[in-house]
């Protein structure tokens, strides 16, 4: 197959009118910048429930330069049912159809096939942030705590993660970076970072993007190969549910001493 970018463009096109339309819930209104993030955006007439979404008013890129932002009115947003529209000239240079993001500070909760927008968790416990309210979410999460370790002379302390699930843990120690955790032993020596009383430890677990990328509807969670056959599954292979992995702090960290 030729890339759309590197076939030659025919003298005359003939075109359909196609019109694309997501549907969620919303519990709760996003609050703050709200955004839809698409490939292509002057190729297209956006409207969300009804209310044309200009494709002129580009606010940057998210994730990859060719996905431009969109801004749109929160107030958009009504409770309960809402519904995003796209319609375009479909013809042969078409690049084809891509997944569309609504970006904003809010909450999204999945069951089976019905997607729900509601309030943005204010602190999360340990486990899955995905069912804690961050369903399709693909950046960072810190977690805080305050420890105070009196280390002895001759003594080093380790902040050891026995369990997450990311790409990595940044641990900082008073603010200061102390070292990311990516492989086992899973601990990081911040003996230098500590002194005498109280201070914050906080551990970034650095998300990624299979959640809100994909594969979403692949029957195998966890593919031994992840490339584009994965993105276009059929018969046995699709599952019309949302395919999301855990993300998070699986286990409390732990502070371990060593002479």
């Amino acid at each position: 197959m030729v890339q759309p970018w590197a076939r030659p463009k025919p003298a005359r096109l003939t075109s359909v009118p196609v019109t694309v339309a997501y549907s969620f819930v919303a519990k709760a209104q996003p609050t703050g910048d709200l955004f839809l993030a698409v490939e292509q955006p002057k190729r297209y007439s956006v409207a969300v429930n009804g209310v044309p979404v200009s494709t002129d008013m580009d606010a940057g890129w998210w994730t990859d330069l060719s996905l431009r932002k969109l801004p749109v009115d929160p107030s958009l947003i009504r409770p309960g049912a809402n519904e995003v529209v796209l319609t375009t000239p479909y013809d042969e240079a078409h690049p084809g159809f891509e997944i569309v993001y609504l970006l904003g500070n809010f909450g999204t909760r999945v069951k089976g096939t019905a997607v729900e927008m509601t309030a943005g968790p204010k602190s999360l416990q340990l486990g899955d942030w995905v069912r804690q309210g961050l369903a399709f979410y693909s950046g960072s999460v810190s977690y805080v705590t305050a420890i105070n370790p009196r280390p002895k002379k001759g003594e080093r302390l380790f902040v050891r993660v026995p369990a997450y699930r990311g790409v990595a843990v940044r641990v900082l120690v008073g603010g200061q970076p102390a070292g990311v955790i990516a492989w086992e032993p899973n601990e990081v020596d911040v003996t230098d970072l500590v002194g005498e009383g109280a201070i914050d430890l906080r551990l970034e677990v650095i998300g990624h993007r299979r959640n809100s990328h994909g594969p979403l509807h692949h029957a195998e969670k966890w593919p031994y190969w992840t490339g584009p056959a994965q993105f276009v599954t059929a018969g046995e292979q699709w599952v019309d549910g949302y395919q999301l992995v855990p993300c998070g702090l699986m286990e409390p960290p732990e502070l371990v001493v060593r002479k």
